[in-house]
């Protein structure tokens, strides 16, 4: 069986698979899912993928759940000797590479998560300041790293940088970068905006993305005050 990709647009995570797709060049089947609609709890996708997450992929007797654990997947099966500067096989290099997809999971997303969540579930009107608290910290942090090299781990690009470029692209539409404070940030996010596969394959459906949560604060806060 041919892999499939379960994705929705607005997800970064799925972005990120879809901008490493294109990068590989891959020719593969690419499905659509409503998480608001809940249609990743269908039984059969269920068994396939327990988290009810997307993106995940499918190969009929094999499946696999989490971007992250997706990415490296996809470039171990189909990345050639030209594709290893996104995942070098220095120890040390790729040590580095992995610090940036752990950041990117367990502190820059959940920032993300942390509006998408409660917008979701029709709680949040607007974006509470401890939140963008967490969200600049992220920033700084990502300032940091950029202080040491041109890209997150590396002088060159890594998986790492897409990843975490797709989460991030989506948070600065809600909460904008300082230029002023993180200047090298902003540097890197223009370079990551500039890539043919981030233009075609994360510039719509980040757009997409931002404009929905906006919407919906919107729309949330027309529902709370309809019921004072």
């Amino acid at each position: 069986m041919k892999t499939v990709l379960y994705k929705t647009d607005l997800s970064p995570p799925a972005r990120a698979v879809k901008m490493l797709v294109y990068l590989l060049g891959l020719d593969i089947e690419q499905r659509d899912l409503n998480p608001v609609l809940r249609e990743q709890d269908a039984h059969e996708l269920r068994k396939k993928n327990p988290m009810r997450t997307v993106p995940f992929i499918d190969e009929g007797d094999f499946s696999l759940g989490d971007s992250h654990a997706v990415v490296l997947y996809l470039l171990d099966k189909y990345g050639g000797p030209e594709h290893e500067y996104l995942y070098p096989k220095d120890r040390r290099k790729r040590a580095t590479v992995n610090q940036i997809l752990f950041f990117d999971c367990g502190i820059l997303f959940p920032r993300l998560g942390a509006i998408m969540g409660p917008t979701f579930m029709g709680e949040m009107t607007e974006i509470p300041k401890e939140v963008v608290w967490r969200i600049k910290n992220a920033y700084s942090i990502m300032e940091g790293y950029l202080s040491q090299t041109t890209y997150l781990a590396a002088d060159t690009m890594t998986v790492a940088d897409i990843c975490a470029y797709a989460t991030a692209s989506s948070l600065v539409g809600l909460v904008p970068v300082d230029e002023k404070k993180y200047p090298k940030l902003k540097q890197w996010l223009n370079t990551m905006f500039e890539k043919e596969f981030s233009k075609k394959m994360n510039e719509q459906g980040c757009s997409d993305h931002v404009t929905y949560l906006k919407l919906l604060m919107e729309h949330n806060k027309h529902n709370q005050k309809s019921k004072l």
